[in-house]
């Protein structure tokens, strides 16, 4: 994951890239028909993404329009923050009136009146949403990736006579979402991430002959590398490191059920561990080297804060590597546009000797044919 996000994050400077993607994106060894076809596609859809950025950088908004701009969103913002703390509002003072109504205590049907009210606001909330999504047009679909993220709700665009487009943000959203779900469950249930694999494989089939069937292309263009970038920056940071935090707190500091579970005899999770070790100390000695490794690896935080450190050094090292290689990048470039320079030099240099030299070869005719003028004329007067 760091790999591919350190060669996103390179990747993804634009300066030069158009002649690059025209002169030099095509691959020489491709033969195959079909294949050369794939690669005509990515190459056009790659100048598709290029131009649209380009033109986007060429004719900025004016102030009244992103005045406007930032009154749409603002609204709608406000708008979608009043729903769902109006949500809230009323589950709570709903919850509150049927706990304390006596009458809705002692009734069984009662109990389903809140997640009835609860099922429909959940119904009812992301189609207000839907239509509040309309009112933020923006101008990068990163960004429109960023705002879908900060409000735990999915944008999709206002249903539409012809073919509906293939919402890429929330398709996204919908992958960081399981793979979180898969890391947060992996614990309590270890075949998750097999179920997780099916899914995907399916969801992927299913979501390609969907798109290729009922979607159409996209209005706005979306760059790959921007897109790989800030998907590999949302499912590492925000979604692994949270699931990570939660898991270990849930090891160390959270009491098991006491009713069921292979841990609820203990007063945590990771309680399990020791009782294991004290059994391997019973069961003799061909098994006395795990005691010993749970005793100085696991339970020891020197061994932890060495292992944080190698990690640190890596991060760094990873970190000073990409550095040096944009600073490469820089200095090629830098030479490459030396090089043009030079080469300019000497085209206007030839050019320059190669007219002195035109000159002179018409000098040196019109000296002949000055020279060559009067034997001729001599030659007519004898013949008169």
């Amino acid at each position: 994951m760091a790999h591919s996000f350190g060669e996103s994050y390179r990747v993804g400077s634009t300066s030069g890239i158009h002649a690059i993607t025209v002169f030099c994106s095509w691959d020489y060894k491709v033969t195959q028909k079909r294949a050369s076809r794939l690669q005509q596609d990515n190459i056009r859809t790659r100048l598709k993404e290029l131009l649209a950025e380009w033109q986007l950088r060429q004719s900025p908004r004016s102030v009244c329009g992103r005045l406007r701009q930032a009154a749409a969103l603002g609204l709608a913002w406000l708008l979608c923050l009043g729903t769902a703390l109006g949500c809230a509002v009323a589950v709570h003072v709903f919850s509150e009136f049927l706990i304390q109504s006596p009458e809705a205590a002692g009734q069984e049907a009662a109990l389903l009146v809140l997640p009835l009210v609860v099922g429909l606001l959940n119904l009812g909330a992301p189609y207000l949403c839907r239509v509040l999504a309309a009112l933020e047009p923006h101008d990068s679909p990163v960004l429109e990736v960023y705002v879908a993220i900060c409000r735990i709700i999915s944008e999709k665009k206002l249903k539409r006579r012809r073919k509906p487009e293939f919402d890429i943000a929330r398709n996204v959203l919908e992958l960081i979402y399981g793979q979180t779900l898969t890391w947060l469950g992996v614990l309590f249930s270890p075949l998750l991430p097999a179920v997780q694999i099916i899914k995907l494989l399916l969801v992927f089939y299913v979501k390609k002959t969907s798109l290729l069937a009922n979607c159409q292309a996209p209005r706005q263009p979306w760059l790959a590398s921007h897109m790989s970038t800030v998907f590999l920056t949302l499912l590492c940071f925000p979604a692994f490191l949270g699931a990570a935090v939660f898991l270990c707190y849930a090891v160390w500091q959270v009491k098991p059920s006491s009713t069921c579970g292979p841990f609820r005899t203990l007063d945590s999770m990771y309680e399990a561990s020791r009782v294991w070790v004290r059994y391997l100390e019973a069961a003799g000695p061909r098994v006395s080297w795990l005691p010993w490794v749970h005793r100085y690896l696991v339970e020891n935080t020197f061994f932890v804060f060495l292992v944080s450190a190698l990690l640190l050094a890596v991060i760094y090292l990873n970190i000073q590597v990409v550095r040096g290689q944009r600073r490469v990048i820089c200095l090629l470039k830098e030479q490459i546009s030396n090089e043009g320079e030079d080469k300019i030099f000497l085209i206007n240099k030839l050019h320059s000797i190669y007219e002195r030299k035109e000159r002179e070869e018409r000098s040196r005719v019109g000296t002949t044919e000055e020279t060559a003028a009067p034997p001729a004329l001599l030659t007519e007067e004898r013949g008169d």
